[in-house]
């Protein structure tokens, strides 16, 4: 079916891919499978899409660069952290990296900046970012800071992981629903799971409030229960997750069947705690995570949990911020990525 005047987002939606990996297809990039390489022609034949060529001599009044901004608590956990900890948090060093090889592809340079949570006195440091960039994108943390926002909201601006509503540019977010039910479908059908636990991230954190959200959806449909007490709260954090089960193991709570976690780190905290009281994963209780870190690969057993690629969110931000610069996506556009569920020995399989 042709779309009158197709974009690269459109394009991306029908080949359910990310607009950085339409980007490498159109430009030869050879770092592309060939099955994906083949929806994204297959797409492209049907939508008729034609790219078009931006230049950069069109803005005179621009400054070719894309601000990355991040909280800074998120960085800081670094110089402390365990080393399993240490790697988990290289996220937001892959989304960077996509992010940087995207805008010198397009032609602009990326400034990344961690900003100070809650900042006060003086001049708010995404007001300088902004005054250097001429977008800016924000992560899903940064978002609950009311001074950061209120800067970003003023820019064409990118929020990862946002909500749909938001008084934003443009939202890029993973597929958490479909990743959600993905897990609890694997659980349900192929390993018997009705009583459920969840561990859910940071209070108003658009990505957990979305994954906790679908996965009480999933769970009812089908047929499935958390009981009271069985619902954590992890804070996106392998020691916090450790520590609030550690309070639930004192409680003398009844284990459940599962426990599904907003992302891999609380999972793999949840393993090393039920593996200091010698609970065994996946003999008596299973664990899931969601996001795929490296950690999850190299954890024993394997973390089953669903991948998604924050190189892939790094890059497709940053041709979001671009497409609101150029005008060819709205504002309030949401680009949606995709997830998939990968199966390891966490879960029993």
């Amino acid at each position: 079916m042709r779309k009158k005047n197709a974009t690269i987002y459109d394009v991306a939606e029908a080949a359910y891919v990310s607009i950085a990996t339409v980007s490498r297809v159109i430009n030869g990039g050879s770092n592309v499978r060939p099955e994906m390489r083949e929806r994204v022609n297959a797409a492209i034949r049907q939508l008729e899409f034609r790219p078009q060529v931006v230049t950069k001599s069109g803005d005179p009044n621009r400054v070719w660069a894309v601000g990355l901004a991040y909280p800074l608590y998120e960085h800081s956990d670094i110089y402390n952290a365990t080393p399993e900890e240490d790697e988990n948090v290289l996220f937001m060093d892959s989304v960077i990296r996509g992010a940087s090889t995207q805008a010198s592809l397009l032609g602009y340079s990326l400034f990344s900046s961690a900003i100070p949570f809650n900042h006060s006195g003086g001049s708010h440091p995404l007001q300088k970012l902004s005054r250097a960039v001429d977008a800016v994108i924000i992560t899903d943390r940064l978002s609950l800071d009311v001074g950061a926002m209120r800067f970003a909201k003023r820019m064409q601006a990118v929020h990862l992981s946002g909500a749909p509503g938001e008084n934003f540019g443009s939202i890029v977010r993973v597929d958490n629903e479909l990743g959600m039910a993905q897990i609890v479908e694997h659980l349900v059908n192929v390993h018997g799971v009705r009583d459920f636990g969840f561990v859910s991230g940071v209070a108003n954190s658009p990505d957990s409030e979305t994954r906790q959200r679908a996965f009480l959806a999933e769970i009812e449909k089908h047929g499935g229960v958390v009981r009271p007490g069985n619902v954590l709260s992890g804070e996106f954090s392998m020691s916090c997750a450790a520590d609030e089960l550690e309070k639930y193991l004192r409680a003398d709570h009844v284990m459940p069947q599962a426990w599904v976690s907003a992302n891999d780190q609380m999972a793999l905290g949840l393993m090393k705690t039920l593996a200091r009281h010698n609970i065994q994963v996946p003999g008596d209780v299973l664990v899931t995570g969601f996001d795929d870190v490296p950690m999850a690969r190299k954890s024993t057993p394997g973390l089953t949990t669903v991948h998604q690629s924050f190189l892939e969110l790094g890059a497709t931000a940053v041709e979001a911020a671009v497409g609101l610069l150029d005008g060819t996506i709205e504002k309030g556009s949401t680009v949606m990525l995709p997830t998939e569920l990968v199966v390891r020995g966490s879960c029993g399989c």
